[in-house]
């Protein structure tokens, strides 16, 4: 079991101080955003010099890309541009795993998003996208975990599933995040059932409000974790119970929380709760 320190916690921290906050606090391994390393790349610093800074934490977690199901020609096309290009990141500074998320993730935007396919075609076009994906980064030993994201269609945990079952890859799997879970109504009893091979990590988190909500106003995010309506030690309970041994972060979406003046203190106490849940002494 390792803790991952997810830095979208602490949005708003330069690439090097996200990491150094990782590391000072205790964490195991780190999630990066993408947009977040290729902002310090561009200013000339080369990619090694992410690759030293990323040393000895394990696992290193890259996401993401967005709307992995497109499956129209030039959406397709410009999908798969896209994981290359993440995958080259995630090569270059020795990540372990992409995160992939099903879509629409932005409501209105120019992706209109797969609503008007049928469950079955739905889980075609995922399954194709999730083994093109995953066929760029199996060289290289990367591995890539789907995210259903509460507002879309594939949210649906069987459907998340079903999906990853159809690609057929074994650098494919599943992470969980209590939220969108959460507020697609999904219960510890449907993560108990899963297969544990399925599940390569967990983002822990809580959330305000009744379960089942499913759209994309994330407000009920601003929580710190305990404080909410999620009651985690039956979801922790529930992953522990499918045999999962793998990795956990704990995720604070939380605009209100990004704001702190001490993200030292955030990154420590979010390990804390995680662990006192997770692995009490």
């Amino acid at each position: 079991m390792r803790f991952v320190y997810n830095s979208n916690s602490t949005m708003h921290l330069p690439a090097l101080m996200q990491i150094r906050v990782a590391r000072e606090t205790g964490w195991d391994g780190i999630f990066v955003r993408a947009e977040h390393l290729r902002r310090y790349l561009l200013q000339g610093y080369e990619p090694a010099t992410l690759r030293s800074a990323l040393e000895g934490l394990d696992p290193v977690n890259l996401g993401a890309l967005p709307d992995i199901e497109r499956w129209r020609t030039a959406e397709h096309a410009a999908m798969l541009d896209e994981a290359r290009e993440l995958t080259d990141l995630a090569v270059e500074i020795g990540a372990s795993f992409v995160q992939v998320l099903s879509g629409p993730v932005a409501p209105g935007g120019s992706y209109t998003g797969p609503a008007e396919l049928t469950a079955a075609e739905l889980r075609r076009v995922t399954a194709n996208g999730l083994r093109a994906v995953a066929d760029l980064g199996a060289p290289h030993g990367i591995r890539y975990y789907l995210e259903p994201i509460a507002w879309t269609p594939l949210a649906p945990l069987a459907r998340a599933v079903e999906a990853i079952e159809e690609a057929d890859r074994e650098n494919v799997g599943l992470v969980l995040d209590f939220w969108h879970l959460w507020q697609r109504g999904e219960t510890p009893d449907s993560v108990a059932r899963l297969d544990r091979r399925l599940i390569f990590g967990v983002d822990f988190g809580d959330s305000l409000g009744r379960p089942g909500g499913g759209g994309p106003d994330q407000r009920s995010r601003w929580v710190w974790p305990g404080e909410g309506s999620i009651p985690l030690k039956a979801w922790v309970d529930a992953v522990l119970a499918t045999g999962f041994d793998g990795w956990w972060d704990n995720e604070l979406y939380s605009s209100r929380h990004w704001e702190s003046p001490d993200p030292f203190g955030v990154a420590k106490g979010l390990l804390d709760v995680l662990r006192g849940v997770v692995a009490p002494a």
